[in-house]
């Protein structure tokens, strides 16, 4: 347990380090480590965040306890402050700790923090209702709900599955060979346009 709540916490302080500059709030921090898992599963090369999730339909996150642990931890080390409403804000201690450990010239760490800040990129563009629209359109976690259950592994990822899927008809029928970040791009536009027209409803 204390190696998992190591490693999240380790996760997490690289997601705020690359959010540092945009608003960002607690669950949909933990809505982005739970996709960033779930989707590195399909861009491959990457270290498990998480081998089991437990989910919340009610709050629309993931394993709320451990995240939470691990924040509130990042928080006692003066790195973050948590507003009343729950949103973060990235202090220069968490700053001048991530540099400190980048500049140790440690790998690993150069590439999990190079490969987050290109996905928080990407997903930070869309808005909160949006991301929170793509985790309960996310394949696991609609089957897992509809069978009435709670729990997640990815043994058997749902969304690698379409991605693979949508990968192979962009080849195979338009002659297409999509960047796997462009997969994952075109997903997440696709819950953006289904997004506004229940909006529209």
């Amino acid at each position: 347990m204390e190696n998992r709540t190591k490693k999240l916490e380790y996760y997490m302080c690289l997601f705020l380090y690359a959010l540092k500059d945009k608003e960002i709030y607690r669950n949909t921090l933990f809505r982005y480590v739970y996709i960033y898992d779930v989707v590195s599963d399909y861009l491959g090369d990457y270290e498990k965040i998480n081998d089991i999730f437990i989910i919340d339909k009610d709050l629309g996150i993931n394993n709320v306890f451990a995240l939470t642990e691990a924040l509130n931890e990042i928080n006692t080390r003066d790195y973050i402050n948590i507003s009343v409403s729950f949103q973060i804000t990235v202090k220069e201690e968490l700053v001048k700790y991530i540099n400190s450990i980048i500049n140790i010239s440690n790998l690993k760490i150069k590439k999990d923090l190079n490969r987050i800040m290109y996905f928080t990129e990407i997903i930070s563009s869309y808005n909160e209702d949006v991301i929170l629209a793509a985790f309960f359109s996310e394949p696991n976690v609609e089957d897992t709900i509809t069978r009435g259950k709670k729990e997640i592994n990815l043994t058997n990822n749902k969304l690698k599955k379409l991605f693979l899927k949508f990968e192979n008809v962009a080849k195979t029928e338009f002659n297409n060979n999509l960047d796997k970040y462009d997969v994952f791009s075109s997903w997440l536009d696709y819950v953006f346009e289904e997004y506004l027209k229940e909006k529209k409803i």
